[in-house]
């Protein structure tokens, strides 16, 4: 039996046609006020949900328009932020843009930190509905709005308030975008689930890596720093399959394979595989593994499961609802910038899919893991 009640068991999720049908008629419905907090970045998908909502919504909605600020940005994709800023502001006349800036003077890890600070400061009053884009946010700010309204939700019950998380998923994006990764290895602001705690120092370990193509370099300064803080951490590598593309997991293993053999000893019985598509395939699974280890190691000084959550959106929200649910740490390394694939970035807006999940609000009559119809 799962040691706790699984919180979005059953869950509102819907994706494609149906995630667009469902959003569409729901914020149709008369009365729905939305506060809308979107990325306004070069991602050529920040700029799809806007065309999906309703008109009447758009020219009433409440609307923050996130700038993430790097040191020394590409001019061309400071041009496509711009460009995507303008074409959002046209279609949302009370969007208000704010910056994030991700990096202090010294260099410390800010964005997390100033997100929640801003969403602090946002009045919820009149909203029926908030609306966390996350298709062109990073998840060091992404995954910290969503967690700061999850506990203002639960902290201030309301009646008629309720949180939707949406991204649009197109693995070939995520795969065009590069990152130039900064030399710190830390939990995403909110997301520390317990490491460096005294009571969590006998604890199994277990880390959990999204592998993702040209994301070697990367998950390799995370296990460093993990098995520098403990040396006999196991690693359980997830590979997204079903995918998109059918070799995909075959290419990662390969990509992958002198980490998989040496590095990380990875048997091939703790690969764990998940629809690259369904965050609730990728959550239910760290759930019953952790359920799993609690049995085993409780009385051995319990068991810690770390995430790194690098690859596509939807398993990405996989992954978030997991350590949301069971304060889970979340390993990150910011990026200091981008670059972009120009000749893929152009195909998102005929391939990219609408993924929606309900994580808050009427559907569980206000509290999560009621029953709820799930679609």
């Amino acid at each position: 039996m799962p040691r706790l009640r699984r919180v979005w068991e059953p869950c509102i999720y819907h994706r494609a046609k149906h995630a667009e049908d469902f959003l569409g008629e729901y914020l149709a419905e008369a009365g729905r006020a939305i506060l809308l907090v979107a990325g306004a970045g070069f991602d050529p998908r920040s700029i799809l949900l806007a065309s999906l909502l309703p008109e009447a919504i758009c020219k009433t909605a409440q609307v923050i328009l996130i700038r993430e600020e790097r040191p020394n940005p590409a001019q061309e994709l400071v041009q496509r932020a711009e460009r995507h800023r303008d074409t959002l502001r046209a279609a949302f006349p009370n969007a208000q843009e704010r910056v994030v800036p991700i990096f202090a003077r010294d260099n410390a890890i800010i964005g997390g930190r100033e997100s929640v600070r801003l969403m602090n400061g946002q009045s919820l009053e009149g909203i029926t509905d908030i609306i966390i884009d996350m298709s062109a946010l990073s998840i060091g700010v992404a995954f910290p709005i969503i967690k700061h309204f999850i506990e203002r939700l639960r902290g201030e019950p309301r009646t008629a308030l309720n949180l939707h998380v949406v991204a649009y998923h197109h693995p070939p994006i995520d795969e065009a975008v590069s990152s130039n990764p900064s030399d710190t290895v830390g939990p995403i602001h909110g997301f520390r689930g317990g490491l460096g705690l005294d009571e969590k120092s006998n604890a199994a370990m277990l880390w959990m890596p999204q592998l993702g193509r040209g994301k070697r370099a990367v998950l390799n300064r995370i296990f460093q720093m993990l098995r520098n803080a403990q040396k006999d951490a196991v690693v359980c590598p997830i590979l997204p399959f079903p995918s998109s593309s059918p070799r995909l997991p075959d290419e990662l293993i390969e990509e992958f394979a002198e980490e998989l053999q040496n590095s990380w000893s990875v048997d091939v019985r703790d690969l764990v595989y998940a629809d690259e598509k369904s965050p609730l395939d990728l959550y239910r699974t760290i759930l019953r593994i952790d359920d799993a280890r609690h049995r085993v190691f409780e009385s051995v000084g319990g068991s810690q499961i770390v995430l790194s959550p690098i690859g596509s959106k939807a398993l990405s929200l996989g992954a978030l609802m997991a350590a949301l649910e069971r304060d889970f740490a979340i390993l990150h390394v910011e990026a200091i910038g981008y670059t972009l694939d120009v000749s893929r970035a152009e195909e998102v807006t005929s391939t990219a899919e609408l993924v929606h999940i309900w994580l808050y609000g009427d559907a569980y009559g206000n509290q999560e893991g009621k029953e709820a119809q799930q679609i």
